[in-house]
């Protein structure tokens, strides 16, 4: 008997070729309907002893029983291949075990769960992947004062100053010339500017550890799938017979 692996990948094809099929002879329903039916025109003159003509004449080239016969197959190949799969989930199952570790972060997840794990985890990975993040320029340390999560810059202290006017003199005066002198700003200290942030966003180790982390459960997920897709499928079990016996007799 096959394993559940092995059955998932050709379901999907088994699921397209009952489509086509099915297409197929609805179309042949719908638009060719002069294939179930046969037409016989005659003609018998009025003379004495002229033969019957046939002017038109089409043949049955199928019946509908026919290709109803036909389809069947197809369709039961595609409803059994779902059925078995579906049935076999239902007892595929996997601890969830991370690297370097032999105890089950999380034991006996179906087959259909991990599945579905594999495509949160991805979208959690969005989200992890914008966290915002410290600027490492400014030394944030934890602040316990403040709280978990919340984290001091730096301490920055600055001059406040003020642009003054003043004069210098290039040149003193002479007899023959006045003084030279040039006027420039100068910068006059006012006080102290203490500057301090805070801030809850992450570090950057921080959020790298994250993301490690949910590639390490990724990993340790799609093993887990893996491991119960070796699920035994039993194919004896099949569902079509009952299903097509009941609709079509």
């Amino acid at each position: 008997m096959p394993k559940l692996h092995e059955l998932l990948a050709i379901e999907s094809n088994l699921e397209t070729q009952a489509a086509k099929v099915r297409a197929d002879l609805a179309n042949t329903f719908e638009k060719k309907r002069h294939l179930f039916e046969e037409k016989r025109l005659l003609f018998t003159p009025n003379a004495e002893g002229a033969q019957v003509v046939t002017e038109q004449q089409t043949d049955i080239q199928t019946t509908v029983q026919k290709e109803l016969a036909w389809v069947q197959p197809h369709l039961a190949k595609a409803l059994n291949a779902s059925y078995q799969v579906a049935e076999a989930n239902t007892q595929a199952r996997a601890d969830i075990i991370l690297e370097d570790s032999d105890t089950p972060l999380v034991k006996d997840v179906p087959a259909t769960s991990l599945l579905e794990l594999q495509k949160r985890l991805a979208e959690i990975l969005h989200l992890a992947q914008a966290i915002p993040t410290l600027d490492p320029a400014k030394g944030f340390a934890a602040d316990p004062q403040r709280g978990p999560g919340i984290y001091k810059a730096r301490e920055i202290r600055k001059t406040r100053t003020t642009k003054q006017p003043k004069v210098i003199v290039k040149y003193e005066a002479t007899k023959e010339h006045p003084a030279q002198t040039e006027l420039y700003s100068a910068d006059l200290p006012l006080g102290i500017i203490e500057e301090q942030e805070w801030s809850g966003m992450m570090t950057p180790a921080e959020k790298a550890a994250v993301l490690d982390r949910i590639e390490i459960l990724s990993r340790a997920v799609r093993s887990a799938r893996s491991r119960a897709n070796e699920q035994i499928v039993d194919t004896t079990k099949k569902i079509a017979p009952a299903l097509l016996g009941y609709i079509f007799g």
